[in-house]
């Protein structure tokens, strides 16, 4: 997939989203959409892309979800979020991040991501 595309049908589930006007299921989908556009951040529209391979550093990984960077590489450690190394940084995937952004929107007291198997 063209990351053109990829970004024009993030815009489209935004909209959709809003048009829904169901607060939870704005959240939901502006989250996704954020932790996908940052991972999309200086890839050209005419690039191919592969979804599933989509990643970013520890750093852009904690913004997406509002944490500071060394809880993000705690969350690693511990075995709470999938992560490789590279260099002296771990790279995150897009797909890694829907547990914790999931949980974030979901009932009070149950919002701990299961670990990944």
């Amino acid at each position: 997939m063209r990351a053109g595309t990829l970004r024009q049908r993030l815009t489209a589930a935004l909209l959709t989203a809003m048009r829904n006007r169901e607060a939870d299921a704005i959240a939901l989908t502006a989250d996704r959409a954020k932790a996908t556009a940052v991972a999309l951040a200086g890839v050209a529209d005419d690039a191919e892309i592969e979804l599933a391979a989509l990643d970013m550093p520890t750093r852009a990984a904690a913004s997406v979800l509002g944490y500071h960077p060394e809880h993000v590489r705690r969350l690693i450690r511990s075995g709470r979020l999938r992560a490789r190394r590279v260099g002296g940084d771990y790279r995150v995937t897009v797909d890694d991040l829907w547990p914790l952004i999931e949980a974030r929107h979901g009932k009070p007291g149950k919002r701990r991501a299961p670990r990944p198997r």
